[in-house]
């Protein structure tokens, strides 16, 4: 008999929920929608609906379903209790949402930090896997979107039982640039997020001098690989900000493989990751060596690591 998880992923916009073969790490279902940020009794219904669909269709194949798997942006206690969003989804802080899918669905749930189930993804099913069947020990994800998720695993786990490390994305690289909304000046999340290339774009005067092109760092990467060079300015002060937060993490974790996720990862060019692949001068031990690379998992990599809180 094979066996099922439910992952659910809370996004900023939507809300991916997919149905998971543990054993192989294939996507079975996904049913995606927008995420409730602000009526909880209308959150719970949502998914709710998905959760009912994907225990019918286990039951059909006659498959074990171990339960529910929930990646939330905040702190989660080990009973599944949300302690804040920070105001992001309106009713959840102090929120036994574990509970609530428990007595609901008659199922067991699991919940972690939404960029550490990211990372436990990456780790089971995706780059950890390693080459030749050898696991990777120690992997980091770094998720670059509205925010910056740090996620880290040894050995196919994460570390540590609860997500204390869910602020890493808070470390402050410059003193005179943006404040972000942690309330420091030149945080790392305020610079590398998707809102920190347009931060960067805007100081350096481009809708004034291109009012046709979109502020988004889809557009200004593609503005760049095109060739214009104010673009190619913004960019690279985005990959050195990035590259001395990589360098950090690297200090702080000595990861054997980096992964980049998120939407700004995936439109990063070959020329791009290479500027961030080698570690600085200090480092942990003298033949220490890291690679990073891309996600391929892409939008499954937090079904995939949520369902896998269920995987022994």
């Amino acid at each position: 008999m094979k066996t099922l998880a439910i992952g659910i992923d809370i996004g900023g916009t939507r809300t991916k929920i997919g149905l998971v073969n543990l054993s192989s790490g294939q996507v079975e279902g996904i049913l995606i929608t927008p995420t409730e940020t602000k009526d909880g009794d209308q959150f719970l219904k949502t998914i709710g609906e998905a959760i009912s669909q994907f225990k019918r269709k286990a039951a059909t194949e006659q498959a074990f379903l171990a339960g529910v798997g929930i990646g939330v942006p905040g702190f989660v206690f080990a009973d599944g209790t949300v302690d804040s969003t920070y105001g992001f989804l309106e009713f959840m802080d102090d929120y036994p949402l574990a509970t609530h899918i428990q007595q609901q669905h008659d199922l067991p749930c699991r919940l972690d930090n939404d960029a550490r189930v990211v990372a436990l993804g990456e780790a089971i099913y995706g780059h950890g896997r390693g080459r030749s069947g050898v696991p990777v020990s120690r992997v980091l994800v770094l998720t670059l979107g509205t925010g910056l998720g740090v996620g880290f695993t040894i050995d196919g786990k994460l570390d540590g039982q609860l997500p204390f490390a869910h602020m890493g994305g808070h470390m402050t690289i410059t003193t005179n640039d943006f404040v972000c909304y942690c309330g420091k000046t030149g945080c790392l999340e305020s610079l590398v997020s998707g809102a920190g290339v347009g931060r960067i774009a805007t100081r350096l005067g481009w809708s004034k001098k291109y009012p046709e092109v979109p502020l988004t760092a889809e557009s200004i990467f593609a503005q760049k690989h095109s060739g214009n060079p104010d673009a190619e300015a913004i960019v690279d002060e985005y990959l050195g900000y990035l590259k001395t937060g990589i360098d950090n993490y690297i200090n702080l974790y000595a990861p054997d493989v980096i992964v980049l996720g998120g939407g700004i990862a995936k439109g990063l060019s070959k020329n791009e990751r290479d500027q961030l692949q080698t570690p600085g001068l200090l480092r942990p031990f003298k033949a220490y060596k890291t690679t990073v690379l891309i996600s391929e998992l892409h939008e499954q990599a937090g079904i995939l690591g949520s369902a896998a809180l269920f995987k022994e």
